[in-house]
């Protein structure tokens, strides 16, 4: 009889403890997985950067201004109304606000052109000697 009753109890204990973990393992259906929308425009902005080949054009149109950008250009990306993008140039010898509205003009143009929206010019200027 004591064998039945801890073969019982044996069985009994391998139900609930596999009904536990069958239920504690299954994925809820209550909480939906929500996305991280920045993330999403931050990849969809990326991946159109690169098919517009947006870096090269600035650097190309900036050249053709007279400007010497860095071969590298520099994005920050938050949110469609939060986008910065960073430009190194050498040999300047003048930077006022002339200068920087028509590096803006140049950005903002192209960025136009290729369904973006607009982008914050930072400046770094790098000495070179």
């Amino acid at each position: 009889m004591r064998g039945l009753i801890k073969g019982l109890f044996i069985l009994f204990s391998l139900i609930v403890i596999t009904a536990a973990l069958i239920k504690y393992n299954q994925p809820s259906s209550e909480r939906p997985i929500q996305k991280n929308p920045e993330i999403n425009y931050a990849d969809e902005i990326g991946e159109k950067l690169q098919n517009t080949n947006f870096t090269k054009k600035i650097l190309v149109a900036l050249r053709a201004a007279g400007y010497y950008p860095d071969s590298t250009i520099g994005y920050l990306i938050d949110s469609p109304n939060n986008q910065v993008i960073t430009i190194q140039l050498h040999n300047l010898d003048k930077f006022d606000k002339s200068t920087e509205s028509e590096i803006q003009n140049i950005v903002n143009s192209i960025a136009e052109n290729n369904d973006l929206q607009l982008f914050m010019v930072n400046i770094r200027l790098i000495d070179v000697h």
